[in-house]
């Protein structure tokens, strides 16, 4: 990766809508919000985009975190993030929660809350993830990833497959109790 190149990253999968820009200029932006994600995400982008003096013809990669946390909004950020970077034509790459979370070569272990009086837990060596999450018992706070961190963990990844949400666990949706209907031709 060029070091001038300009990354966007995009966070939405917890209680913040964040995005960061860096390469030349750092500009981070972010929201404390539960809900209302996908309505604010572009004008926050724009508006980082603007404070940089750079349009999203200037962005040459883009960085989202893919979760794990909030279903929707995990969805959102990567939703977003696959369509601006097909667009733009350049890379998009998945930086999960945990990874934004883990400081640059630390060994250790990230905790974020997970319901019931659960926690998800990933460790790291030296910053690279050690299989995958796991949950057990515990109480984590549930801490917001810097999106200067998402950026800089996608300049240094190579592009691969285009990202997709990280889900721990399965959809709470029920099924509808009524059968849909018979369709005639």
């Amino acid at each position: 990766m060029n070091a001038q190149q300009v990354i966007l990253a995009i966070d939405t999968s917890a209680g913040q809508c964040a995005v960061a820009l860096s390469g030349p200029i750092e500009v981070a932006k972010s929201q404390q919000m539960s809900r209302g994600h996908a309505e604010a995400l572009f004008p926050m982008i724009e508006d980082a985009l603007a404070s940089a003096g750079l349009s999203y013809g200037d962005v040459q990669r883009i960085g989202v975190c893919t979760g794990p946390g909030s279903f929707t909004g995990v969805r959102v950020a990567v939703a977003a993030a696959r369509g601006l970077a097909l667009g733009l034509g350049v890379p998009s790459i998945g930086v999960t929660r945990f990874e934004a979370l883990a400081p640059p070569g630390w060994t250790g272990t990230v905790t974020l809350p997970a319901r019931g009086g659960t926690i998800w837990s990933q460790a790291f060596n030296d910053g690279a993830p050690c299989g995958y999450p796991s949950q057990t018992d515990g109480v984590a706070e549930d801490l917001m990833p810097d999106p200067l961190a998402i950026a800089r963990i996608a300049a240094a990844r190579t592009p691969g497959l285009a990202p997709a949400p990280l889900y721990l666990r399965g959809a709470d949706a029920a099924l509808p109790s009524v059968p849909a209907p018979v369709l005639l031709d």
